[in-house]
């Protein structure tokens, strides 16, 4: 507007020139200013994490404190750093919210003294995602090893899940020949599987329940055996239930994310003993009977074929 100032003082110096010499007024042109469109800055809705992040909100309605939170890209083969700062804590009633690149991730909170809280496999995080941690009422599972061998890995899985689940040691932690230790579970009917230090199983029990009271779940020493699994169909297989006989669940898939290819073969380490076998493709479909009753000891071999 200051730059338009001395032309209006010249229009009126030439309007005053024209009345004091007797001629017309001359028209003026009618201008119309324009004046440029104001673009607001692009701000991100609050509710929304900026394009290309997630924002994850764990909701503690668990009644327990949680001094970790792990947030794991699937492909990856450790759980990584706790995402809470040191000291840090997400106190039951509260919440807090962490922005992360979208992508798929497994989820896992432990309260302050290492117990396992919830987990969550495979959870394609994008936009804004609520993981509420529900209330929760545990029992002392006391396992005992009384086996020759290290307990390095353990696994706690809900019946119906599908997969294993999360460790339950913790980092460098392992329960030696002899010892004992005792985890904290939410009521409920799992699946157990105890590891030792090369990952092979030492024992497995199916649809196990643990009521208020708790339970005692004793390691022996057990007599290795494995079992070829040799894939003579058209079809990959996905999925693999090896229970032990008379259970009434039949547990985990035992190749986790793998697949036995068509021409393939895929051998399992267990426990000497008797199981039920079942394998099925990828989409749940059984590739052959179900075996039952199958004593498993030394290497045995089992093919599908069409």
């Amino acid at each position: 507007m200051k730059q338009k100032l001395p032309l209006l003082i010249a229009v009126g110096t030439l309007l005053l020139a024209a009345l004091a010499c007797g001629q017309a007024t001359p028209a003026l042109p009618t201008a119309t200013a324009v004046l440029p469109t104001a673009v607001p800055p692009t701000i991100p809705s609050p509710t929304q994490p900026p394009s290309g992040m997630a924002e994850l909100v764990v909701k503690n309605n668990s009644g327990i404190s949680v001094c970790s939170v792990y947030i794991s890209p699937v492909e990856s083969e450790s759980w990584g750093e706790n995402a809470l700062a040191e000291n840090e804590v997400i106190r039951s009633g509260s919440q807090r919210e962490f922005q992360i690149p979208e992508g798929s991730y497994d989820l896992l909170t432990h309260d302050c003294e290492g117990n396992l809280v919830a987990y969550h496999m495979d959870v394609s995080l994008t936009g804004r995602i609520t993981w509420s941690l529900d209330p929760l009422e545990r029992a002392p599972l006391l396992v005992v090893n009384n086996s020759a061998y290290e307990i390095c890995y353990l696994y706690i899985s809900p019946a119906d899940s599908d997969s294993w689940g999360p460790d339950w040691m913790g980092e460098n932690i392992t329960i030696p020949a002899g010892d004992t230790r005792t985890f904290q579970v939410p009521l409920g009917t799992y699946d157990l599987r105890a590891d030792n230090c090369d990952h092979n199983p030492l024992a497995v029990q199916s649809g196990i329940a643990i009521e208020a009271a708790g339970i005692t779940w004793t390691l022996s020493d057990v007599t290795e055996a494995t079992l070829t699994l040799t894939n003579q169909t058209d079809t990959p297989i996905c999925y693999v239930l090896i229970s032990p006989a008379g259970s009434t669940e039949w547990g985990n898939n035992w190749l986790g994310d793998e697949t036995i290819p068509p021409g393939s073969s895929y051998t399992f380490r267990l426990p000497a003993g008797t199981y039920d076998l079942a394998a099925l493709d990828c989409s749940g479909q059984p590739l052959s009977e179900e075996v039952y009753g199958q004593e498993i000891s030394g290497n045995i071999t089992w093919t599908i074929s069409p």
